[in-house]
């Protein structure tokens, strides 16, 4: 059973880390932004669009901006919504960085006593779990990131209009469709990494 709990925060360890470099890669949103002329629907330039998503992305990601800057108009449901973004991103950054050291040691010391070959199958079984709920969100991505909506805010703040909250016309249903797909390539390349790492420590 702690071979599963600890298969299990190693996953999910693999997913924040993920997270996090996704977001601090934005040569793919402007790869986005490009492909689907987002420019042309708020009526801003691409290099406007580029600021305003590294304004945004710095404020999702520091605990010291206390206030969102965007040359966008912004209500007080954006700024609620954000606010609420804001402190998952934290909580998945602080997340990573407090169980990096932890998973490494534990790592280094389960293959000191030659016990990681204990972590295969329920490794497996972890993974396993993630590939059909990715598989099975990709189905219908529409109707899964609407449920996890719901289950990740408790209120209906991240509903924008985008006429009202044009700030919405920034983050294309695309981007996130892309940024699903590669957490999940980067968990995988990561779990590739870490079985071959026990293979090659119990041979």
């Amino acid at each position: 059973m702690k071979y599963r709990a600890l298969s299990l925060v190693i996953i999910l360890w693999f997913v924040t880390c993920s997270i996090f470099l996704f977001m601090n890669m934005p040569f793919i949103y402007t790869s986005v932004v490009h492909v689907l002329n987002v420019q042309h629907d708020i009526k801003m330039s691409s290099r406007q669009i580029s600021d305003n998503y590294l304004l945004i992305i710095r404020y999702l990601q520091s605990f010291f901006i206390s206030d969102m800057q965007t040359t966008l108009p912004i209500n007080n449901v954006v700024r609620i919504h954000f606010r609420d973004v804001r402190g998952l991103i934290l909580l998945n950054n602080l997340f990573m960085v407090v169980i990096t050291p932890i998973v490494i040691k534990i790592l280094i010391v389960l293959r000191k006593n030659h016990y990681l070959w204990l972590l295969k199958s329920a490794l497996r079984q972890i993974y396993g779990c993630s590939v059909f709920i990715f598989v099975f969100s990709l189905i219908d991505f529409n109707d899964a990131f609407i449920f996890f909506h719901k289950i990740l805010f408790r209120n209906n703040d991240w509903i924008f209009n985008a006429k009202k909250e044009p700030i919405i016309i920034l983050f294309p249903d695309q981007y996130f469709m892309i940024g699903f797909v590669f957490v999940f390539i980067f968990v995988t390349v990561f779990y590739l990494i870490l079985f071959r790492f026990i293979n090659r420590s119990t041979q």
